[in-house]
């Protein structure tokens, strides 16, 4: 996942920019307790996220910030964590924000 969104971010061509040009609608899966991201969310990139977020909602709303992604496939087990779930995609994080968050993640 970290992987597309920065390339979407530096317009680089990859998945998300590929399917875009060929009017195909994008899709990206975020469960709130799986996936790449969540393992990704030390303490120090949560605070960088947001300060205040659980792990699940900072990668939630690292994937709902892509550019280029058209929809966020959500799956998780309680009315509680659909409330986490919407209150982390309502305010995506700007371009700058994660860009840094990408830049902290990315492979070295």
């Amino acid at each position: 996942m970290v992987d597309p969104i920065a390339q979407a971010l530096d317009g680089r061509a990859g998945p998300l920019a590929q399917a875009s040009a060929e009017g195909i609608t994008t899709f990206g899966s975020a469960p709130l307790h799986g996936g790449e991201l969540p393992g990704l969310m030390t303490p120090e990139l949560v605070n960088l996220v947001g300060p205040g977020l659980t792990a699940a909602t900072a990668a939630l709303l690292v994937a709902a910030s892509c550019p280029g992604l058209d929809v966020v496939l959500l799956s998780t087990s309680s009315r509680a964590h659909w409330q986490d779930a919407l209150a982390a995609v309502a305010s995506p994080l700007d371009t700058d924000r994660l860009r840094s968050v990408i830049r902290a993640v990315a492979p070295r």
